[in-house]
């Protein structure tokens, strides 16, 4: 239980140090979000109305999470057909110290009613004490089943019971490139396809990768997401599952090899600026000589939320035409077509009329489709058109994701903090000393 509860502080952490960035370094405070077109606005209040019932509420539902600012003000368009329709008014509480605001209000005997968090621990170790709804008794079967995968809601269930369900997601293992000067494979049948271009391009002299592992206190988490994916696709989806409950060490053969498969990326004369730049590079930031002219490097592998901060960064770039992705090719070829996603999940703490009908509604696929219309996030919502999305890049990750033959999480969201915090430290030393790697294992087995 321990165990499952400390690993919220690390995904938080990450969430708002990601947050931070995005809002600091490259978000402009202008940024609006788009109106939904009216049609799927009536459509999302029919779904709300649906859910309560076909009666109006009135009332109040508690929630607790992270969003705040311009995401909040995104989130709220969400939530606002579901109030219209009910009359019940939801309560939003938005906290950058979410894991200390929750335990503190669960102890005292006044939790909220309805928690949206990317602290799937967090919530683990509350579903184990039973502090959760099973939400396919609140929702059932047939609806969750019809609109969420089935690797999805394995994700947030413990013992057959769904304890929450995704609301947002962001697809992870994507490489951004720049049409213009980018002459590599924009379709590549395996990783060594992709590794072979970038041998011949450091051997003509320009490093092919833009990496940047620095984020503050949570530096070198970029290097633990981008070996996580690995793990995940190179040992397949049981293998990884294992290793992140701890039942897998890490010094085993599989892990290091994603070490190793990670290492190709950050060598000298294949990552921009060598060992020292890497290091010091800011994530948010590794993708600026990629716009040099001529271009620094051409290749990054970052998740969906990068096409923001670029664009951002360079207002002027056209996506699709100064700017594109693809998605991460196979590893192995036994485990094809795999995606990690990141996201929130939301779950029921006080079961009232109020709180049923909004995680009913947040379950529809009309919900789901205003989540979309926001620009900013997938919807995990698998009966979602993708042409909602007026966003290039995140229209293009909903087609990944839709022809994905499985989406699973990252293991470090799960994962005690002192883990997490040793496997991003164990990024950071790996690419200094790569020859060290038995040892660096070793400290994060010892570690956990």
């Amino acid at each position: 239980m321990q165990q499952l509860r400390s690993a919220v502080a690390g995904a938080v952490t990450a969430v708002l140090v990601l947050s931070a960035c995005s809002s600091s370094d490259s978000e402009p405070v202008t940024r609006q979000t788009p109106e939904a077109p009216r049609s799927d606005v009536e459509a999302a209040e029919a779904a709300a109305l649906e859910a309560a019932g076909g009666k109006t509420l009135d009332g109040q539902v508690t929630m607790l999470g992270v969003l705040g600012g311009a995401e909040l003000d995104a989130f709220r368009t969400v939530l606002r057909p579901f109030e219209k329709a009910t009359g019940v008014e939801v309560q939003y509480e938005g906290t950058r110290d979410f894991a200390a605001v929750l335990q503190t209000r669960v102890d005292g005997g006044n939790p909220p009613d309805v928690v949206a968090t990317p602290a799937i621990g967090e919530m683990a170790g509350f579903a184990e004490e039973g502090e959760l709804a099973d939400l396919r008794d609140v929702v059932g079967d047939d609806v969750l089943d019809a609109n969420f995968s089935t690797s999805l809601l394995e994700t947030g269930s413990l013992d057959d019971e769904v304890f929450g369900i995704f609301n947002s997601v962001n697809l992870g293992g994507l490489i951004w490139y720049d049409p213009k000067t980018y002459e590599g494979p924009t379709d590549p049948a395996s990783w060594e396809e992709l590794q072979a271009w970038a041998a011949e391009t450091a051997e003509s002299g320009t490093a092919p990768w833009c990496v940047g592992l620095e984020s503050g206190a949570a530096s070198g988490w970029p290097a633990a997401d981008f070996i996580d994916e690995i793990l995940l696709r190179e040992a397949g989806p049981e293998f990884h599952k294992r290793w992140r409950e701890g039942e897998e060490p890490w010094t085993s053969p599989e892990v290091k090899h994603a070490f190793e498969t990670y290492g190709g990326t950050v060598a000298e004369g294949v990552a921009y600026g060598g060992t020292t730049n890497v290091l010091s590079t800011n994530f948010a930031k590794a993708a600026n000589p990629m716009f040099d002219e001529p271009a620094g490097c051409f290749i990054l592998q970052q998740a969906t939320f990068m096409g923001g901060i670029i664009t951002d960064s360079f207002p002027r770039l056209e996506p699709g035409k100064d700017l594109d992705f693809f998605a991460v090719p196979d590893f192995n070829a036994d485990y094809p077509g795999i995606r990690s996603i990141s996201g929130e999940i939301v779950g029921m703490i006080n079961e009232t009329p109020q709180s049923v009908a909004l995680v009913k509604y947040l379950a529809t696929r009309e919900a789901g489709t205003l989540i979309a219309s926001t620009g900013r996030w997938l919807s995990p919502n698998k009966n979602v058109d993708d042409d909602i999305y007026k966003d290039y890049f995140l229209r293009k990750a909903a087609q990944v994701i839709a022809a994905a033959e499985g989406t699973y999480s990252l293991g470090n969201s799960l994962m005690p903090q002192t883990t997490v915090d040793a496997f991003w430290k164990a990024g950071l030393d790996y690419t200094q000393n790569p020859e060290d790697v038995d040892a660096i294992l070793q400290t994060v087995e010892d570690t956990r």
